[in-house]
């Protein structure tokens, strides 16, 4: 498989502060990354890069093999690549099919398509809350699985979650594990942020572990989980196998 993002050596600094420094890492197509550390490690940082939120101090930024270092995030959704946010924020006065509606428009045009599409969404994830009620009414979960849906109908081939299990109970982290699953192997590739480690051990492929800013550890979930400085600095030993 290929590469279907690439980070090149990038550095965001604050003035004083380099949130991310010279960062290097590829993510494959088709598979679940997740990108863990403690708060401030420079994570949600490193999604805004990927995303063009804004661009990196120095490094390159490559999505399919195109520079998008200075990309605009106007541009993003269109190449492909989508994000959810930390805080879920629909459109509250919008029925919950009519947010996800607003997703499809940016392929089609035609009402008629987009509502279909939106609905074959709906019914994908497994949102349980009526669709023609306000979004405003919806469950956490199912607010969590509205935010993916709008991100989902723009057709990604990139899908950045940002903290998308926050305030969920251990059952509603099943359902959206599961989601989670569905949309990786409907094709589209995955790179999560999340503090739930058995949660994102179980799901993901590939680990990026940062910390202070910097890529501590890189590996699979086995070898992420028996890394000395992974443990030391954020794991804790209950995650070691050895």
């Amino acid at each position: 498989m290929s590469a279907i993002i690439q980070m090149e050596h990038i550095t965001k600094q604050f003035g004083g502060l380099k949130a991310v420094n010279d960062f290097c890492g590829d993510v494959e197509e088709h598979s679940i990354v997740g990108l863990i550390g403690p708060n401030g490690a420079g994570k949600t940082t490193l999604f805004n890069m990927m995303a063009c939120t804004f661009p990196p101090t120095s490094g390159k930024v490559r999505y399919c093999g195109r520079d998008i270092t200075r990309a605009r995030t106007s541009d993003m959704a269109g190449m492909g690549l989508a994000r959810t946010f930390q805080v879920t924020k629909p459109f509250g006065s919008m029925s919950v099919l009519d947010n996800i509606m607003v997703g499809t428009f940016l392929r089609t045009k035609d009402r008629k398509a987009a509502r279909q599409k939106a609905e074959d969404i709906y019914r994908f994830l497994g949102i349980s809350c009526d669709p023609d009620k306000a979004s405003c009414n919806s469950t956490t979960v199912d607010r969590k699985k509205l935010e993916v849906a709008r991100a989902l109908a723009t057709e990604p081939k990139l899908l950045l979650l940002d903290e998308v299990m926050a305030g969920c109970n251990p059952q509603e982290k099943l359902e959206l594990v599961q989601v989670i699953r569905k949309i990786r192997d409907s094709g589209v590739t995955i790179i999560i942020i999340e503090h739930d480690i058995k949660t994102i051990m179980t799901l993901c492929e590939k680990i990026f572990l940062l910390h202070r800013g910097e890529k501590l550890v890189e590996g699979t979930p086995e070898e992420v989980a028996n890394d000395k400085r992974a443990i030391s600095a954020y794991l804790g030993e209950e995650f070691s196998n050895a």
